[in-house]
């Protein structure tokens, strides 16, 4: 977008978005703390299980098809939740250079 095209009309779109998606940021960042969780918890639980040396459970834990899966899960919505993030700090910077661009133009006039 070029910073010529950022109007009252698109300001008032980007508003609309950063209102409308206050509760899936807050989701998705929500899952992705409780993935963070369940990756400790299956390792935990793996660990616990196993035999033999520390070292043996614990590597026996990080290749265990459940940390694998966890270590997806926990991948996926990070990436969901950053591309959130990402989308709405952009409307964020898009509306503090309208209001700059609007300053300018009210002291010029």
């Amino acid at each position: 977008m070029k910073i010529s095209e950022l109007d009252e009309n698109k300001i008032g779109e980007v508003l609309t978005y950063l209102a409308t998606t206050d509760e899936k940021f807050a989701s998705a960042k929500a899952q992705l703390e409780s993935t963070e969780i369940l990756r400790k918890r299956v390792r935990a639980k793996s660990f616990v299980a196993g035999e033999g040396t520390v070292a043996e459970r614990q590597a026996e834990a990080e290749v265990s098809d459940e940390a694998q899966a966890a270590d997806d899960a926990y991948v996926s919505a990070l990436r969901e939740f950053e591309a959130l993030k990402a989308t709405r700090q952009r409307g964020e910077l898009m509306i503090e250079v309208w209001r700059s661009l609007e300053a300018s133009r009210r002291r010029v006039s």
